[in-house]
């Protein structure tokens, strides 16, 4: 089966929801309770610029994408729990905050097809901890 193309439109969309997504992830990271939605934005608004920072071919080895790393590897953690400790929310936050600093650097472009990316993902339902470790390798 071919892969489904996204409509310009649509892109538009899914880049709009997805840069409204950035704002909730950083609330929710920073004083939520919400372990599963903090979880949910955080990984989504982190997979988007992973996507995109690699395909601007930033270095994986980049202060900013192994801070960017280590939140990953807190969202990962934190999968599942409900209490959020506070040094998983800080690396989480921290994460956030670079992954905010790159947004202003990368191209637009990038991002949204970054995005679109996640969002087919999301619909097949098969987003995995494998996608983001091939992001950052």
């Amino acid at each position: 089966m071919k892969p489904r193309k996204i409509s310009p439109v649509e892109r538009a969309v899914i880049a709009q929801k997805w840069r409204l997504g950035t704002v909730t992830a950083s609330i929710h990271a920073l004083i939520g309770d919400d372990s599963d939605k903090m979880v949910n934005q955080a990984g989504r608004v982190l997979f988007v610029v992973l996507g995109a920072a690699g395909a601007h071919k930033i270095s994986a080895e980049t202060p900013e994408i192994r801070i960017i790393r280590g939140a990953v590897g807190a969202i990962y953690d934190q999968v599942g729990l409900d209490m959020i400790p506070a040094d998983r929310r800080a690396s989480i936050v921290r994460g956030l905050e670079v992954a905010s600093e790159l947004i202003k650097l990368l191209p637009s472009k990038a991002l949204t097809d970054s995005a679109c990316d996640l969002e087919l993902k999301l619909r097949r339902g098969d987003v995995m901890m494998s996608d983001f470790t091939e992001m950052m390798a």
